[in-house]
């Protein structure tokens, strides 16, 4: 437990840790208040229960990094909970200098990704396999299956989808960890019949406005990132909104919503799978090699070993080919980031380690050095290999961490420059998705005082934006809401814009569409000089002739 425990907070401190995406500093900021009128305590979609916890504490103690606090309590167990694993997986095969060796390799080639480039999908899916495999490993004892589902449940209260994720990719592993199916039974079925009773609860106290937010997000996802609908509008309404959508402008329910989906995008399966399936499986496969080779050869090493063995040789392979088959899938018909792929990487890493070693071959009589002893040339030889991966692996991360440490810096200095601009002003902002990544789960941003409308990012659509704009402006339509904000005649001072170029293109075609014109205008005298996308906007109506 120390080990892992040092190591995290090693990297943490050395390395530091940034967010892979813009999702979860907008859930921090929701959660939080910043994009809303309090703390927002439930989303449809992720952190069934941890949202109430978080919203208290974000009310009690604001200047606090709790959603970041609270994924890295959750990474932690999983961390200790891997390592556990693998250290009693390997201590009946190497010396304790080696073990120790072995684990420090391992956390530096498989696992610090998962806290420098942080993401509460790594999280989620982490857990749920994490936990499964201490709990197997144990079989017939109550407290590691009581943690193991503990474990489970805490990582489907992330996101359901994560936590199936990581229990389907761990089932081999669970499997050879116990010795056999009949004593992985018990742990394997308990979680079965726990997702199953939680996916139940949750379609039982799910209410209609829940619903329509997920059968939204299955149509943006499609489009937005699985690549599998293509835009067909069939008027000037549905060309509005498939630009929008393009452009991640999700809050304007009136123009972007399910029936657009249905009615303006189409899938076209010959180029769905001739051209966009084949280019999406050679990018990934390109990125993989690139930023997982060792893993990669480790995958391949212990193949080699599994190969010189003949015990369990068509069942290893099988489990090879459907690790293979999954990452294509996700890879070709879905979306395989680094915050999905290095996840499934590491349990099938697990999982080949616990063919090489497993319980059957010790119980068959093999001495834990006859099982890999190896001519002490290939093993000097191997030693070098593995050392020159290393090194080579540790100089990409160090370059890594410069690139995402330059990004936090710009990004930070963005979200001042827009905080001194503001002064307690109302925001409008929209194209921010790209200023929130590499942010830390550690430090607390602000925009400063006041109200903050997102028009951009899927929290957009989010119920919380309604209730925003209805508290600002008497309505909860988008456009109808941003009018009334521009008007000369609100009360107070004018609401400060911070838009792209695309986006602002995009609000002035939407308001050309129906009622009164807007003139949108960059501002030069205020700029954002860290952030080349996005510009200061004075919105006002259209003058008249």
């Amino acid at each position: 437990m120390l080990l892992p425990l040092a190591l995290t907070l090693g990297t943490v401190a050395g390395l530091g840790s940034y967010y892979e995406t813009s999702d979860d500093a907008s859930l921090a900021w929701l959660f939080s208040g910043v994009m809303a009128l309090k703390p927002v305590a439930s989303l449809p979609l992720y952190f069934h229960g941890y949202g109430h916890v978080l919203a208290a504490a974000y009310t009690a103690l604001p200047n606090w990094p709790w959603f970041g606090l609270l994924n890295a309590g959750l990474l932690g167990l999983a961390t200790v909970l891997v390592f556990a694993v693998l250290d009693r997986l390997l201590r009946s095969h190497l010396r304790p200098a080696a073990l120790v060796l072995v684990l420090v390799v391992f956390f530096g080639v498989a696992w610090l990704e998962h806290w420098l480039w942080f993401s509460h999908v790594r999280v989620g899916v982490l857990l749920s396999g994490a936990s499964v495999l201490f709990a197997a490993q144990r079989p017939g004892r109550g407290a590691p299956l009581i943690i193991g589902l503990a474990g489970l449940g805490a990582a489907w209260l992330m996101r359901p989808s994560l936590a199936l994720m990581g229990f389907v990719a761990v089932l081999p592993a669970a499997v050879l960890l116990a010795g056999g199916i009949r004593r992985a039974a018990p742990v394997i079925l308990s979680a079965v019949l726990g997702l199953a009773l939680a996916a139940g609860t949750a379609a039982l106290l799910q209410t209609p406005t829940e619903a329509r937010a997920q059968a939204r997000d299955r149509y943006f996802a499609r489009v937005l990132d699985f690549d599998q609908l293509r835009p067909q509008p069939r008027t000037p309404a549905d060309s509005l909104g498939t630009a929008a959508l393009s452009l991640w402008l999700m809050g304007d329910s009136t123009v972007v919503n399910e029936a657009l989906c249905q009615r303006a995008y189409v899938f076209n399966a010959r180029e769905f799978f001739a051209q966009q399936v084949p280019a999406k499986i050679m990018m990934r496969a390109g990125q993989l090699a690139r930023d997982y080779f060792p893993l990669l050869l480790a995958l391949a090493a212990t193949a080699l070993g599994k190969a010189r063995k003949r015990r369990q040789r068509p069942l290893f392979w099988l489990v090879q080919l459907s690790f293979a088959a999954a990452l294509v899938l996700c890879a070709g018909f879905l979306k395989l980031p680094p915050r999905l792929a290095l996840p499934l990487l590491d349990f099938w890493l697990i999982t080949n380690l616990a063919f090489v070693f497993s319980a059957q071959e010790r119980s068959a009589g093999l001495s834990s050095t006859a099982s890999v002893a190896l001519p002490r040339g290939l093993r000097l030889l191997g030693l070098v290999a593995v050392q020159v991966v290393v090194l080579l692996y540790g100089a990409k991360t160090l370059h890594r961490r410069q690139v995402l440490g330059q990004e936090e810096r710009r990004h930070r200095l963005a979200l001042q420059s827009i905080a001194q601009a503001r002064a307690g002003r109302i925001l409008i902002l929209a194209g921010s998705n790209d200023l929130l990544k590499s942010l830390s789960p550690f430090r607390t941003y602000s925009l400063g005082p006041g109200p903050v409308l997102v028009l951009t990012g899927w929290q957009s659509h989010d119920a919380s934006q309604s209730q925003l704009r209805r508290a600002l402006s008497g309505t909860a339509d988008q456009t109808e809401c941003l009018r009334r904000l521009a008007a000369p005649a609100q009360p107070g001072p004018a609401p400060v814009w911070v838009l792209t170029p695309e986006t602002a293109a995009w609000l002035s075609r939407r308001f050309r569409f129906d009622g009164p014109r807007m003139q949108l205008s960059p501002t030069f005298g205020e700029a954002l000089p860290t952030d080349s996308t996005l510009r200061f906007y004075r919105v006002q109506p259209w003058p008249a002739r």
